[in-house]
């Protein structure tokens, strides 16, 4: 008996379900569409490349074979472009040009020659200009000098690879008299330009992308650096406030010891017989022509540990009228110490100021200066 009523339960079930599917078909009929709705391929794999007032767009033709044509909109749909598509071909690509320096939102539709439609597709991109171009800071070089064999070596300081800086391009004079042009990525700290012409100067300007992928390169203008090196010791006149005349030959005492490029020789101030004079001590040279002046080496004697170690560098144009520089400590060591000159001060004349040491004398192995003639 419980069976039966189970049946007749069952049978109730779904007899009730098909009526009622019925009814649901006839009242939804009216909204189907005969053969169901056809889109066409949508934009595929698409990549945005920011420019100068322009944006590129790009994306994969896709396999289906009736799109014919893409839609692109923006500004709420008041601007536009047509984009035709051929049967054959890999990529699709259009440059929208004349744009405002400013964030887009583009929606990319594409359709066949029957009026379908594909899903909407919404791409992101930027377009860039002056405002961009006008926060763009130029890579400086933090030093530029020939050495001995007239190569210049160009130490470049930090660039701004987080802004888009990737590169510095180099325009200088080679040897020949050409202008040549290098190109130097923003990963190189040191540059050697071994056909470079000495005593001329040198442009440059660094060159920024602003997104990852980007149609256009942006440029800082162009600075122009001068090319410093060791100027000539040879013949110049060294003099100083007092040194040892003869306690100290035949290796040390006169002031032209510490400006001979020989470290085994030095200048060292009077310290016997008493009076022995005190800080300040100084040691002067006359370049014998005017110099811009961008750093100096100073080299301890060897060993030795005795010197002055706080000093300033001064600069004059006739030996007699002083000014001040950069302050610096020289630290009790062997190796030759490097001080650079903030403003690259104009002079013929330069000194060693020095102020304090442990003792009341002071010594130096050698004294090299560094610049260049405007």
């Amino acid at each position: 008996m419980k069976r039966v009523i189970i049946y007749v339960s069952l049978l109730l079930i779904v007899t009730g379900g098909s009526i009622s599917c019925k009814k649901m078909d006839s009242t939804y009929k009216q909204f189907v569409i005969p053969g169901g709705i056809t889109y066409t391929g949508k934009v595929t794999s698409p990549v945005v490349y920011a420019g100068r007032n322009r944006i590129k767009i790009a994306w994969l033709r896709g396999t289906d074979p009736n799109v014919t044509r893409a839609k692109i909109t923006w500004n709420n749909n008041q601007d536009s472009v047509i984009v035709s598509i051929p049967a054959t071909g890999d990529t699709i690509s259009v440059i929208i040009n004349n744009l405002d320096e400013k964030r887009y939102s583009f929606i990319a539709t594409t359709y066949d020659d029957k009026g379908h439609s594909s899903v909407p597709v919404e791409l992101l991109g930027e377009s860039f200009g002056t405002k961009y171009e006008s926060l763009l800071v130029t890579r400086p070089p933090s030093r530029s000098e020939t050495d001995q064999d007239g190569i210049l070596n160009i130490t470049w300081a930090n660039a701004n690879v987080s802004g888009g800086a990737y590169a510095t391009e180099m325009r200088y004079t080679a040897t020949d008299g050409q202008v040549k042009v290098k190109r130097i990525l923003a990963t190189e700290t040191l540059s050697a330009i071994n056909d470079y012409k000495p005593g001329t100067t040198y442009e440059h300007r660094t060159l920024y992308v602003p997104t990852g992928i980007s149609l256009d390169t942006f440029y800082t203008a162009y600075r122009t650096e001068h090319v410093a090196f060791k100027i000539p010791k040879a013949g110049l006149a060294v003099t100083t406030d007092s040194y040892a005349k003869t306690s100290q030959l035949p290796k040390g005492g006169p002031p032209q010891f510490a400006f001979d490029d020989d470290i085994s020789t030095f200048w060292h101030t009077h310290h016997t017989p008493a009076p022995v004079p005190g800080f300040p001590h100084w040691l002067a040279v006359d370049l014998a022509k005017t110099y811009r002046i961008t750093r100096v080496e100073l080299t301890c004697r060897p060993g030795v540990t005795n010197t002055f170690t706080e000093f300033t560098i001064q600069g004059s144009m006739d030996g007699t009228n002083w000014s001040g520089y950069n302050s610096f400590t020289l630290i009790q060591k062997d190796p030759t110490q490097s001080f650079t000159l903030s403003d690259i001060p104009l002079m013929r004349h330069i000194r060693i100021y020095a102020t304090k040491g442990p003792n009341a004398y002071a010594n130096l192995a050698e004294f090299t200066v560094y610049g260049y003639e405007e």
